[in-house]
Parts: C-alpha cells; structure tokens; sequence
C-alpha cells in the first residue's frame, strides 16, 4: 500500500469510519452467466456481519450510514461512510437473493435506458426480503414536459432535449402509469406514489434530499 493510500485510510479511521470496498467482478459488464457465486456469499457474509440490511443505490457522494450499503458504479469523491459497494446496477447485482429489508434511490433510475432500468428494478425486487420496500425518487415524465418542454414545436422539443436529457445525461423517464405496469410484471405486491419526504416506514422517511424538484419528482414506494 502507498503512502498516499495509507494516509487517506488512517484520516477515515480517525473519524470513526472504516471503509469496506466490496468489487463485483468485472464492473464492466456482469452477466448472469459469468457472475461468481463465491463472489455473491463473500459480500452476503460481510453485509451481515456488519448490519447491513438497507440498499442505497446510485449513491454518489451522498453516503449513508447506519446500516446502509452504499452501491454506485464508480466510488465516490468523498469517503464518508461505513460501507461502499462498487457494482454495475445495469447488470446482475452482487447479493443474495431476500438479503435488504429496505432500499432506496435518489435521482438514479433515469439515467439508465428503459432496458437497463427494467434489469435493476428486477435486481432489486430479487435482492429485497419478502415485504421489502424499494423507494424511488426520479423525474417523472409529466414534471419534465412540465418544466422543460414549453411549446410543441420542434424547437420546444430540442430546447427540451437539452434541458431535461443533454445536460443532465438523462436517458429515460418514467411516468406513473409505466412505472406501476413495469413494477406489477417483475413482481412487486403493492405499489404506492408518495409525497416528498415522507414514508409509513420509518427507515424510508425523510431520505429525500432535493426539494426544488418536488414539482419535477415522482415518490414511489414498491413492496415485494
């Protein structure tokens, strides 16, 4: 270990922190197939082992603690947690099946294609313990033709594009409508759209973090 790495790790731990770095195996693209079962059971006994039981997905550098898995596909700037995962999200998740109680993502699920989408919405559902709620906050597609789309000329259109896809690197927004067909067909028992902030379960209350997008937003709390 360098010196430069050696001292980051001694500032953290003066914190109070320790950094867990758990790789999937070939963060590129993990396919089903190539997925390494050892690699699965080693990051299920270390979760466990820790406390782990809450999934925060698409974390950046906005890291929970308290029982929280940070997951993202590149790590953070800033390390400021007990637990980051590095894992694509697009592809086969490094978890044992009925592992979370409690999952969560902030302005995550839009920058993936629908494609990419439909696979991490059903590696959550597959990761999540039975009555296991996901929460998701993203755009929705009313909020942004709301907000960004302003005439139906093309010149709206592209002055749209720019504003809510170009510059935001956002791919794909779902609406209600699609995002509760999508949610029944991969499995999830109750679907609910929420308000900001809020939560019947206590671990998913107040997680929201962006207020200005409230109009923009759509809350919604899947159970399995």
């Amino acid at each position: 270990m360098n010196f430069f790495k050696k001292a980051i790790l001694s500032t953290i731990r003066k914190c109070g922190y320790e950094l867990y770095r758990i790789e999937a195996k070939n963060t590129g693209q993990v396919h089903a197939k190539e997925h390494d079962p050892d690699q699965i059971d080693a990051c299920y006994r270390k979760l466990r082992a820790l406390g782990i039981d809450k999934a925060h997905y698409g974390c950046g550098p906005k890291l929970f603690g308290d029982g929280w898995a940070n997951i993202d596909f590149t790590s953070p700037g800033k390390i400021s947690a007990n637990v980051f995962i590095l894992a694509n999200l697009a592809s086969r998740h490094p978890f044992s099946s009925d592992f979370f109680r409690f999952a969560f993502a902030e302005d995550f699920i839009e920058h993936l294609d629908q494609a990419e989408s439909i696979i991490f919405l059903s590696e959550a559902y597959r990761s999540l313990r039975p009555d296991g709620v996901l929460r998701l906050s993203s755009p929705g597609l009313k909020g942004v033709l709301n907000r960004h789309y302003k005439s139906g000329d093309y010149e709206g259109a592209e002055k749209g594009r720019q504003e809510a896809y170009t510059h935001w690197e956002h791919r794909h927004f779902y609406c209600e409508e699609s995002l509760t067909m999508v949610a029944r067909h991969i499995g999830f028992s109750e679907i609910e759209f929420v308000e900001y902030g809020k939560s019947k379960y206590k671990e998913l209350n107040s997680l929201d973090s962006r207020s200005d997008q409230k109009d923009l937003n759509i809350y919604v709390e899947l159970r399995k």
